[in-house]
């Protein structure tokens, strides 16, 4: 079915009994539900918000995005969240910081905004895709120009957009993910934006693709096994190593990326608890992860053979009915802000801590600041600086 933009009309919510990624794999298949909204929340913003960042945060299960301002050190909420539509697994931001795109699986469409220096939101006309199906994941090449994006139930294919300057997006090609089965993929690019890395979530497989001249794929190395159920991938900003969280063996799998793409497998290594969606700093020594079922978030240094050791010192245990699922480094690397997936309150909170330069995790002292979401899953957590 061809892509088409279609005017919203309504907004429904999750059952916030829908708690874990294969819950939304089975409802992106066994349901089939045409969901739209209308008007877009502003949230109030100060005077001053020029120059402020924002960190956002999608509401798997509740079909909003909270909206927090981090300006001075520090984060807080900025009122109303935004109303997306359902079972959001991803959340894109355009390099220039003028675009967001929010991909939902359960409604099977995607939305892109224009956000203003004041953290208010604007829905972009010729940015929304409508193909019939979940789309589960989006992310956006480092020179702005394509989005990708993983669309499918069972199986997944991946779909190459052009972003026009409007914000527009108009369809290019699409590649299929190698294999039986794959399921909820979430890609990400390598920052030279030569590669995409798409994960089978199903098949417990990594494939690597070629990006090329014209935003199309072609694969670029064979593919290499995970641990179980690999979601969340990140590249470190050299590009040498892929990491990829696996939630179905507790332990993350690393790669040496060649100058052609192809993945080697470095090894496999072991978590506390279920590990999510991870942090690299930006001179690629240390890598922050959640661990949900484990209760906190762990620090690794980065070792020169891309192999993880245990960071001392950056253990940031999780509060009392607090289930951490994402970590966000502010945009300066210099604070690290730990994300809830599910919390014991309802509505999940932002944790803040300190990045120390030798990549120890100190707490602010600042209280948790509430995103106003309910269930945030997947790749979700994400900056932007207008």
């Amino acid at each position: 079915m061809n892509d088409r933009n279609i005017p919203g009309a309504g907004k429904i919510r999750v059952s916030r009994k829908t708690r874990r990624r294969t819950s939304a794999l089975a409802a992106a298949v066994g349901v089939a539900v045409g969901v739209s909204v209308g008007g877009v929340a502003v949230p109030p913003a100060s005077a001053d918000a020029t120059g402020a960042g924002y960190l956002l945060v999608g509401g798997t299960g509740s079909s909003n995005l909270g909206v927090l301002r981090e300006s001075g050190d520090r984060l807080s909420g900025t009122g109303p969240t935004v109303p997306i539509e359902t079972g959001t697994l991803t959340v894109a931001v355009t390099p220039n910081n003028r675009y967001v795109y929010v991909a939902h699986t359960v409604s099977g469409t995607l939305q892109g905004f224009r956000v203003n220096p004041d953290g208010s939101f604007d829905r972009l006309a010729g940015a929304r895709l409508d193909p019939g199906q979940p789309i589960v994941g989006a992310v956006v090449s480092p020179d702005g120009r394509w989005l990708f994006a993983t669309m499918g139930s069972v199986t997944n294919e991946v779909r190459t957009y052009a972003i026009e300057p409007s914000g527009a997006l108009a369809p290019v090609a699409s590649a299929t993910i190698p294999g039986p089965t794959s399921g909820l993929s979430i890609p990400t690019i390598s920052p030279d934006g030569r590669f995409l890395f798409a994960p089978s979530f199903i098949g417990a497989t990594m494939n690597s693709f070629a990006i090329g001249d014209d935003g199309r794929l072609t694969l670029a190395g064979p593919q290499v096994r995970t641990g179980e159920r690999p979601a969340l991938p990140s590249v470190t900003p050299n590009g040498k190593f892929l990491y990829i969280t696996n939630e179905g063996s507790n332990d993350v799998s690393a790669y040496s990326i060649s100058p052609t793409g192809a993945l080697t497998p470095i090894g496999r290594f072991p978590t506390a608890g279920t590990p999510h969606g991870m942090a690299i700093t930006p001179d690629g020594r240390y890598l922050y992860l959640p661990q949900t079922t484990g209760m906190g978030v762990n620090g690794f240094a980065i070792l020169d053979n891309g192999s993880l050791a245990p960071l001392p010192g950056a253990s940031a245990p999780s509060q009392p009915g607090h289930f951490p699922g994402r970590v966000v480094l502010s945009p300066d690397a210099k604070r690290l802000y730990i994300i809830d997936t599910l919390s014991a309150g309802g509505t999940e909170k932002v944790f803040s801590y300190r990045v120390e330069q030798n990549g120890a995790l100190e707490p602010t002292g600042e209280p948790p600041v509430d995103t106003g979401v309910v269930f945030s899953d997947g790749a979700t957590g994400v900056f932007i600086t207008p």
